[in-house]
């Protein structure tokens, strides 16, 4: 849009220039006319799922688990909605949704979550609605539970307590 109307101002400006008598007020006129006699363009349409609030952007971010990676090393308090999954070391309290313990993770302390997925090694107090031991899985503390699944190979020292 912005291209034509300076292509139709230099062709005015050239057409000006071959006719030496057309003041400038007739040409600007001529511009003006040209100009609203092009076809308008619409206005490009908001998409209809458009985020309307901060809270939306935070219940979609919730769904992807927060990563603490191979390496990395954090002591401290977690309280978090959503998922963690911990490949490197986690020692303190953590209160999240979901708990993930991958097979070269290490978490040290005291968990409270609804979901536990224990494939690397933990040590202290869980609490948990559902709690997952896989074969490769070292468990060494307390877990009080409401269902359990263990898979063949998984070594655990301390005390699974169901709770209904």
């Amino acid at each position: 849009m912005f291209n034509k109307s300076k292509t139709n101002n230099v062709n005015l400006s050239q057409e000006n220039a071959s006719m030496p008598d057309m003041e400038e007020e007739q040409v600007e006129a001529v511009a003006e006319e040209e100009v609203s006699t092009q076809p308008a363009v619409a206005a490009p349409a908001q998409p209809t799922n458009q985020r309307t609030s901060m809270m939306d952007m935070i219940s979609t971010a919730a769904t992807k688990p927060s990563i603490l990676s191979e390496g990395f090393s954090f002591r401290g308090e977690i309280a978090a909605k959503g998922a963690i999954h911990v490949e490197g070391a986690l020692n303190g309290q953590i209160q999240v949704d979901e708990l993930t313990i991958g097979a070269r993770g290490q978490v040290e302390g005291v968990v409270t979550c609804s979901s536990l997925h224990i494939k690397g090694k933990f040590s202290g107090t869980a609490t948990c609605n559902e709690l997952i031991v896989t074969s490769s899985a070292s468990v060494d503390g307390h877990v009080v539970y409401q269902t359990l699944s263990v898979q063949k190979g998984a070594s655990i020292k301390g005390e699974l307590l169901l709770v209904k």
